[in-house]
């Protein structure tokens, strides 16, 4: 395995973060197990949520994105199952901190397949929102008998929104952000993404933007001949309001790729990170759905 650069900018940052990590796992006030997992690109630290009693299914946090704050968002499932829930390699969190998954290479896949393993997994329904969502095809195109159903919310890996507005109203400032921190800078990644007013989205955001290399390589998108094998049902949540992943692009692409599986299209009013009162509508349709 190649080690490449580490995605932080020195181990001040990655401790700030792994703090962090520590602070918001703690907040969520959940029983939990974690596990470090030897994989083929690299060690991953993964969480087992809630009563271990419940069935399971597991989640991925975004690009760019941490493992606390997607539990977050999904807390409210808890109720119903447990959660498996690893940190990305190369991402923020506590696995290794190096980028040794290519997406380009479907070994995305790959991984997951070796994380769920460690769990002794035979089937599982799987909740994944943004990036995840095309690390879950990755997944689900090598091994689609592992997948019982899934939720596939805001997602990438099936269309994206026009080139231009994202370059202009989110990789710009974010750039920026990276090499001069402002608040007004700060507030303006906020507006456009969506989480105003959660001082823990407001907390990770700086973090990330400071003191972590971010990923910026989009997700590749995947063709209807490459997700013929897929069968297992499908719960599709998007909206017109997401500048990455807007539901009439999403939809549309949706229903020619996904040709031999069924799949259920609902439209939220968001950004592309929900809002918590609009998670728990998410959530009671997931629950439903699974």
């Amino acid at each position: 395995m190649k080690k490449k650069k580490n995605v932080y900018k020195n181990r001040k940052s990655m401790n700030e973060m792994h703090e962090f990590y520590d602070e918001t796992l703690a907040s969520l006030n959940v029983p939990y197990v974690d596990s470090y997992i030897r994989t083929s690109f690299g060690r991953t630290h993964s969480l087992l949520v809630g009563d271990p009693g419940k069935p399971r299914v597991c989640t991925i946090h975004g690009g760019n994105g941490i493992t606390t704050l997607n539990l977050k968002l999904f807390l409210p499932l808890l109720k119903d199952f447990s959660i498996i829930a690893p940190d990305v390699v190369g991402m923020p969190g506590k696995s290794a901190p190096y980028r040794n998954i290519s997406s380009s290479k479907d070994e995305y896949g790959i991984w997951i397949k070796e994380v769920l393993d460690h769990y002794k997994v035979d089937k599982i329904s799987f909740v994944v929102s943004s990036y995840s969502s095309a690390m879950f095809l990755s997944f689900a195109k090598s091994y689609p008998e592992m997948v019982d159903k899934a939720l596939l919310l805001v997602p990438s890996g099936i269309a994206h929104g026009p080139v231009m507005p994202m370059l202009s109203n989110m990789m710009v400032p974010f750039i920026k952000y990276y090499f001069h921190p402002t608040v007004k800078g700060l507030n303006g990644v906020i507006q456009c993404m969506g989480g105003k007013g959660d001082e823990d989205w407001r907390r990770f955001f700086n973090l990330m933007m400071s003191g972590y290399k971010m990923e910026m390589r989009p997700p590749r998108e995947y063709k209807k001949d490459e997700l013929n094998c897929i069968r297992s049902p499908l719960l599709i949540i998007a909206s017109d309001n997401d500048i990455f992943f807007p539901a009439d692009r999403v939809f549309k692409k949706a229903k020619e790729i996904f040709c031999k599986c069924s799949v259920h299209c609902v439209r939220i009013k968001s950004k592309h990170l929900p809002s918590e009162k609009v998670m728990i509508k998410v959530c009671n349709k997931t629950t439903e759905f699974f």
